[in-house]
């Protein structure tokens, strides 16, 4: 596994109160509406990240994510700017989505602030993979080739994420 190759670059800073904030770069071929649909429409967020997501886009609307039926995340959404920024927060936990245009495409920029730090390398891992399945959707939908290199595993990421150190914001 080398982390050069990865699709989706991560980071971890100090974030608010102490709590560590994992920083997630990825960069895709589309335009930030595009990637801004896949986030905020319910059924599309489901399809990559894996458990049913339902996304009431709107400040004040829902955002809830059924692990399982006794598992249930609930958050709220505290900032909209389509299609540039969406923030919601639950938990202990706030997730920031930062679009930007960049080059042919959009950048991404997701700030996750970790409310059990114990939590921190399974956290890392999902959206790490997660992030990676949107990018494969999308570029099927539009008809371009499947990215090079093999598929990770969540525990080689869980491991890897382990070691994760603190950078500077």
């Amino acid at each position: 596994m080398d982390p050069e190759t990865f699709r989706t670059r991560t980071t971890r800073h100090p974030g608010p109160g102490g709590k560590p904030l994992l920083r997630f770069t990825h960069d895709y071929p589309d335009p930030p509406e595009r990637v801004w649909r896949a986030i905020t429409d319910s059924e599309e967020h489901s399809s990559w990240f894996g458990f049913p997501v339902v996304v009431e886009p709107v400040e004040g609307g829902n955002f809830t994510v059924t692990f399982s039926p006794e598992m249930v995340e609930r958050a709220r959404v505290v900032e909209v700017d389509e299609p540039l920024r969406f923030v919601y927060a639950g938990d202990g936990d706030a997730y920031r989505w930062l679009l930007s245009p960049h080059g042919d495409g959009c950048r991404l920029v997701l700030e996750n602030v970790v409310g059990d730090p114990g939590h921190l390398p399974q956290s890392a891992a999902g959206f790490h993979l997660a992030l990676d399945k949107m990018g494969e959707l999308l570029d099927r939908e539009a008809g371009r080739p499947a990215p090079h290199g093999g598929p990770l595993s969540f525990d080689d990421l869980v491991k890897h994420y382990s070691e994760l150190p603190e950078q500077a914001n």
